[in-house]
């Protein structure tokens, strides 16, 4: 892998461990349509959408 890449993932690997997890609230409603919210409105979207997530990735 890109040592660069490896070297941003270790980053970010260790802001996770120090600053802990914390709990997002949903944005209000303030009648911003998210994209990817119309889309993913099932479970089986949201399954094919990280299926191709993944194939990028692996692919870059």
């Amino acid at each position: 892998m890109n040592k660069t890449i490896q070297d941003k993932i270790d980053q970010f690997k260790k802001m996770a461990k120090t600053q802990g997890s914390k709990s997002v609230s949903p944005p209000a409603r303030s009648g911003q349509i998210d994209s990817l919210s119309q889309v993913i409105r099932s479970k089986k979207d949201a399954d094919d959408f990280m299926a191709e997530l993944n194939a990028v990735i692996k692919r870059s």
